[in-house]
This record gives structure tokens, C-alpha cells and sequence, in this order.
């Protein structure tokens, strides 16, 4: 390949030089071989750097593999892990809430009533509660195609424990107990030897659908610390935890989307939203939808608020502190499809399920902290190059009054606005998880769901580990 792609023969012909680089070329193949035949252990550091982690993925193991790197084995716990928890949502979770109506649907929650709601959200819609992924998740590995029965074959391997779910007892009443975490290390201590001794649980990976602040209270420390003690469990040190927000010194933590209200079963209804997404007339500039945070000092959020009345007819506020917006949809993106941008400034934690929303939305979002999205979602979105589909404003700006953010969202052009949407269609199917019953096969095999990057994500990295981990020791 290479004396063709260069012309050669004929420069052998006219090039002194190029004799030289072809003795080179002949001694160093020489040399190759000749290592080769005296080391064996040099085939394997030679293939090994021949590949990317990304064809290791893909690599087929035999003829008309699909699944070829892509083996997910999925244990089979105790139900106390996973689905017997769902059987408390009544009240037994937590006293005063009921978290019944959010499990239907497998974790979607109830669909948006069709005689309340707007044409555009009377299929495909539900009121998800934003803390459901584990149940969601949960019902797509069951389908996922790649699952595998045999430990031996599994590329990587899946612990479907309810982690955030098992939490609520501990996150949300006085009365807090111990959580299933020590108990799961136990089990997994005497049902997965093999498999763990493997790569130490590098390949291991669960859903925490919470922020990874949720589950990482201190060992020592009392219950009266927030959180459950799951992250800091030293056994567990090596699994990769997929939460809604990561601790991004850490490289075992890595977030993935919230769940949003949108859950399309067909490529159609996907299409129908994203034409309305591109043709929907956008009157506002901006908007600001969330519930104000006053007893955070640090939080911008009332100057925002402020500057968004300030804007008058350039900016639509919708105060969630108002009208109840958690589980419902419509009154959300009913302000978003009328904005161009839609501001983004932390909550309680840095992340918000508002940036997903405002995706789905095309509502270009408008960042204040870096940890909102460009330090989370590396496997959903493209944060190595932001500025394609985001604005980023410094939050020290908005707090000392130096910066209107009209003015900034206002010298941005047209066509540039245009061109950002754009980037945010291509952002939208990466950024919901589609139903899990869909049999639309362009739906399922030509778009990529949250889902999906997130197992792609995990596949890469675990192939990255064994790649690393087949050089050092053979170097060693």
C-alpha cells in the first residue's frame, strides 16, 4: 500500500534518495522478522498497537458477528435489588410521596392526558420523573440484543441494581437506614468470582440514577450526612457508575442524560418533532423556565429571573415554582419552542434536566458553569467543541452585573442561530431513550439513543482498559 500510494516504483527510478529509503525500508522489515522469530511476545505488543479501542469494539470474532465486542452479560440478582423495591413505592419508600404513578410505563411515568394536551404531545409523552432512570435503563438492557448467558463471552457485565431507588429511605426521611449497597458487595463476593478476578471490575458497570453526590457519603461518617455510602464502597472502586451527574475528578463516575418527557416509539413520531422543532415560529429571544433558589446566596438564578422581565417581550419566563413542571411536559416546552436560547444556570447541583429538555426543544442553551454539561455528558454530547451548539456565559458576570445577557444573545446572527440548530437536531435523538417496545427498525438500527451511547460508551471504555492493560503486561 504504501509503495503504491507514493508512486514507488518510479521514484526508484529517477531518485538516488529514494533507493536509500527503500534499503531503509527492506532493513527494517528485516529486523521485524527477525524480532518476531526470537520474541513470540512481539506479535502480540505489534497487534495490540496496531488497533484503536474503537475497532477492538467492532472487530468482528468471526463471520457475521454483530455482537462481536459487544457481549453484555447481565447478572441475575436478587429481586431485594431491583424490582421488589418497586412493589414499595406506595408510601413504603418514602411516607409522603407516592412514587407508584412514576414506575408505570417502565419508568416513564403516566402518558400526557390527550384531552389536556396540545396536538403535538398527545403521542410519545409522559410526565417522567427525573430520577427513573434506573427502571428505565433496567427495561432496555432486557431487550438489548446483545445480551449474553455466559459469563466467558460477556465483553462487559451489567449489576441492574435500583441504587437510587433503594436510596429515597435515606435521602428523604428521618428514620435513615443502611441501603443494599453492603449486602450487593456481598452477593457479588459470592456469585461473580470469576468474573470480577477477570479485571478487578473494570468491565462492571451499574445505573445510579441520581447525581454521584447522592451516593457518596463518607464511610464514617453518621446518617445524618447526606447520601448513601454505595460510591465510596472500597469493592466497588473499579465499576464504572453511570449517574445523571459525575464528579469529574473521579474516572470511575460518568454521566448520562436525564430522562425527558419524550419517548418515541416510531421514526416518525421522532421526525414529526423535529420538524416542528425546525419550523415552529420563535418569537422570544430567550427563556428561563425553573423555580427561583433563595436561600442559595450563590445561585444567579433571581438575576437571571430579573433580567428576563427586564427583557420584557424578548424573554418568556416560566416560574416552576408556579406551576408544577416536574411531571408535566407541555407548560415546559411549550416556553422552550418559543425561544431561540434558554438559559441554563446550576440548580442544587451544577447539572439540570432542563439542558436535555432544551435540546430536545432546539432551544440552543446558554451555559453559566462548565460543570452544567461540558465537563458531564463526553459520551452524548460534543463538549470537546461547545460553542457548535451551546453559548457559554460566565457566571461571575451575571453576578456582579457586568454582563446583560440580552445583549450577548442578541448580536448573535440569524444564520449563526441557524447553524447552531442544526448541531441541536443532530443532538436530539442522543438526548431522550426511546421505548423500550419500539419495532420501528429505522428507528432502532439508524438512530442512536441515549441508551445506546451509553452502552457505547461503556464498550469503548472497558476495551480501552484491556487494550492498556495487554500492553503493560507485556512489557512487563
Amino acid at each position: 500500500m504504501v509503495a503504491q500510494s507514493l508512486g514507488f516504483d518510479q521514484m526508484l527510478k529517477t531518485s538516488r534518495t529514494s533507493k536509500l529509503m527503500y534499503c531503509c525500508i527492506i532493513s527494517s522489515l528485516v529486523v521485524i522478522l527477525i524480532t518476531t522469530w526470537a520474541c513470540p511476545e512481539s506479535k502480540v505488543l505489534l497487534s495490540t498497537r496496531e488497533h484503536t479501542f474503537e475497532e477492538l469494539v467492532t472487530k468482528p470474532s468471526g463471520i457475521n458477528d454483530p455482537c462481536a465486542g459487544k457481549r453484555i452479560y447481565m447478572y441475575d440478582l436478587p429481586p431485594k435489588f431491583n424490582v421488589a423495591l418497586l412493589e414499595r413505592c406506595g408510601k413504603k419508600l418514602v411516607k409522603w410521596i407516592d412514587f407508584c404513578p412514576h414506575m408505570q410505563n417502565y419508568g416513564f411515568g403516566q402518558m400526557v392526558s390527550k384531552s389536556t394536551a396540545a396536538p403535538l404531545f398527545a403521542k410519545d409523552w409522559y410526565g417522567t420523573d427525573a430520577y427513573m432512570l434506573e427502571v428505565i435503563f433496567h427495561a432496555r438492557m432486557q431487550r438489548y440484543k446483545c445480551l449474553t448467558n455466559s459469563e466467558s463471552e460477556a465483553d462487559a457485565f451489567f449489576i441492574p441494581y435500583f441504587a437510587g431507588i433503594d436510596a429515597l429511605n435515606s435521602l428523604y426521611t428521618d428514620n435513615r437506614t443502611e441501603t443494599l449497597g453492603p449486602e450487593l458487595v456481598a452477593w457479588l463476593q459470592d456469585n461473580a468470582t470469576a468474573p470480577w478476578q477477570r479485571h478487578g471490575g473494570h468491565d462492571h458497570f451499574l445505573i445510579a440514577g441520581r447525581t454521584a453526590y447522592d451516593f457518596a457519603r463518607p464511610l464514617e461518617g453518621s446518617f445524618d450526612n447526606w447520601g448513601t455510602t454505595l460510591l465510596n464502597l472500597p469493592e466497588l472502586a473499579n465499576i464504572t457508575d453511570l449517574t445523571l451527574e459525575g464528579r469529574k475528578w473521579l474516572g470511575m463516575d460518568q454521566a448520562i442524560p436525564y430522562p425527558t418527557g419524550f419517548h418515541p416509539a416510531t421514526a416518525g413520531s421522532l421526525r414529526k418533532w423535529t420538524d416542528q422543532v425546525l419550523t415552529v415560529s420563535r418569537r422570544y429571544l430567550f427563556a428561563f423556565s425553573g423555580a427561583l433558589r433563595p436561600s442559595m446566596t450563590t445561585s444567579i438564578r433571581g438575576s437571571l429571573y430579573d433580567q428576563c422581565l427586564r427583557a420584557t417581550t424578548r424573554c418568556s419566563l416560566l416560574d416552576c415554582s408556579k406551576i408544577k413542571c416536574s411531571h408535566n411536559p407541555v407548560p415546559i416546552y411549550s416556553s422552550l419552542l418559543l425561544a431561540e436560547f434558554c438559559l441554563q444556570p446550576r440548580g442544587d447541583t451544577a447539572t439540570r434536566r432542563s439542558v436535555f429538555d432544551s435540546i430536545i426543544a432546539g432551544c440552543i442553551p446558554v451555559f453559566f458553569h462548565e460543570d452544567t454539561a461540558y465537563n458531564q455528558y463526553s459520551w452524548h454530547l460534543p463538549t470537546t467543541d461547545p460553542q457548535k451548539f451551546s453559548v457559554f456565559i460566565p457566571e461571575e458576570g451575571i453576578k456582579n452585573g457586568s454582563i446583560v445577557v440580552e445583549e450577548v444573545l442578541g448580536s448573535y446572527s440569524k444564520s449563526r442561530i441557524s447553524e447552531m440548530r442544526d448541531e441541536l437536531i443532530k443532538l436530539i435523538p442522543g438526548s431522550l431513550y426511546r421505548h423500550p417496545d419500539s419495532r420501528d427498525a429505522v428507528l432502532t438500527e439508524k438512530f442512536r439513543d441515549a441508551f445506546d451511547l451509553s452502552i457505547d460508551g461503556m464498550l469503548k471504555k472497558v476495551a480501552s482498559f484491556k487494550l492498556s492493560n495487554a500492553s503493560t503486561t507485556v512489557r512487563s
